[in-house]
């Protein structure tokens, strides 16, 4: 058999592309019909996928099938997927320094500026973070952002601090467990794939999360009460987060296909997923459960106000002991950026997920060099 020599445009195509067609699989823990699924990951590995000319295709495992929370980095990691759901507050000693992000939970009150300041701290703020993610054979991408924590209760109760003294209380990283604690519960560490078990079982007693699980975990079922003063918003959620050897094959134009859709994605699962199904699940939960919204009281408030107060020390302490080096450096760039990201949501983005979308691909993705 003769061998055809190729012309630079099939030899560069060859050198940018995967080799043939590939099917990537996607892991996550939440629940199928969540909104991160449908709204953003599923559109945007179609769009992908048309792009390519089916050349690059996603499988999704979702609802912990293939990888759950707590095995996610290993797994990624590992190659037992190609691309998932990591969750770095789960993963405080593989990455201590992306870990900050999440640990500073009680900082932004707004998903939107919340979303864009985590990614420019991120990629462009905190070096460190990003070599985490590169030590454990990972390439961070980026991820929604949640709507503020709340409190969400099996039981019946009022908004003050005494109605929550000694409850168990699920915390996803430390910055919930100190949430938790601070207004005397009993802090209990587990994954969001467990929480509606832990709940029905009597084993848990509240959720620190957002109104939106009440929909997108059915918590609505084994819930009674939620107490409406917000706690915080989670940053630095690695919705997509890439296994280092599956990027690379990718090659330079599907990798830039993917860069590309990760706007939408942070977009659509921050606005119209979060932000919309917060709504949607309050009327639900009170519609068709019965479930109890009461608002926080000045005890909870005052509560609140002090450990918070109390937080940033913390935070910076914590980080320094688990040999994060430039903790002060770290924080100062995502006080800054949430702060410039304030003024973009307000004046910009005004709660428009095509806006958000846009801006994040001016400010941020168009700049980014993995």
């Amino acid at each position: 058999m003769k061998l055809k020599l190729m012309t630079a445009s099939v030899l560069s195509m060859a050198l940018t592309m995967p080799a043939m067609a590939e099917t990537y699989n996607y892991a996550t823990f939440v629940p199928p019909a969540s909104s991160n699924n449908t709204l953003a990951l599923e559109p945007a590995f179609e769009k992908i996928a048309e792009e390519s000319g089916g050349e690059i295709e996603f499988k999704m495992f979702a609802g912990g099938q293939l990888l759950g929370g707590r095995e996610m980095l290993g797994g990624l990691r590992d190659g037992l997927a190609d691309v998932g759901f990591v969750a770095p507050n789960y993963f405080i000693s593989e990455l201590p320094n992306a870990a900050m992000l999440p640990d500073m939970m009680p900082f932004g009150g707004d998903p939107v500026a919340v979303a864009g300041a985590m990614l420019e701290t991120m990629f462009f703020g905190c070096p460190s973070c990003m070599e985490d993610y590169s030590k454990n054979n990972l390439v961070y991408l980026g991820g929604q952002v949640p709507t503020p924590y709340r409190l969400l209760c099996s039981g019946e109760m009022d908004g003050s601090a005494d109605a929550v003294q000694g409850l168990r209380m699920r915390g996803g990283g430390t910055a919930m467990s100190r949430t938790s604690e601070a207004l005397g519960g009993i802090a209990i560490s587990m994954t969001a794939g467990d929480m509606y078990e832990a709940m029905e079982r009597g084993q848990l007693d509240c959720v620190v999360g957002p109104t939106a699980w009440l929909k997108q975990y059915s918590l609505a079922e084994v819930v009674k009460t939620v107490v409406e003063e917000p706690l915080g918003v989670v940053a630095g959620l690695g919705l997509v987060t890439f296994n280092q050897q599956s990027w690379e094959e990718l090659g330079e134009e599907g990798q830039q296909m993917i860069l590309r859709q990760m706007p939408f994605i942070v977009a659509q699962s921050t606005v119209s997923g979060y932000m919309g199904d917060d709504e949607e699940a309050k009327d639900m939960a009170m519609n068709d459960h019965g479930v109890t919204f009461v608002q926080g009281d000045e005890s909870m408030k005052a509560e609140l106000a002090a450990a918070n107060e109390a937080a940033r020390d913390i935070i910076l302490s914590e980080a320094a002991e688990r040999g994060v080096e430039d903790a002060q450096s770290i924080m100062d760039a995502y006080v800054a950026n949430l702060e410039k990201w304030a003024t973009i949501s307000q004046e910009q983005v005004q709660g428009d997920a095509a806006k958000l979308e846009q801006v994040l691909w001016d400010e941020i993705y168009s700049k980014v060099d993995l």
